[in-house]
């Protein structure tokens, strides 16, 4: 079982590899040659998107404190 804190790791790990695949679409998005390379790329975004949300969700359930894990999860949705 994973705990919050191991939770908001994975979150943080996941929005930053979105972060560089986000930056190789743009890179190579003008490219014609790269045309196949970027549905792939998007394709692997939309899933950890998808792993984000679920991820999301599941430290928006764990009890740390009353109000703390609600700021905490807000704070996570800013960046």
């Amino acid at each position: 079982m994973v705990n919050g804190l191991q939770l908001l790791d994975l979150l943080r790990e996941t929005e930053n590899k979105m972060l560089h695949l986000h930056r190789a679409i743009d890179r190579v998005s003008s490219e014609p040659d790269f045309k196949e390379s970027v549905s792939v790329l998007t394709v692997v975004v939309r899933d950890y998107q998808l792993q984000l949300d679920k991820m999301k969700q599941a430290l928006g359930k764990i009890e740390i404190g009353g109000q703390q894990q609600q700021q905490q999860a807000h704070n996570t949705e800013m960046h």
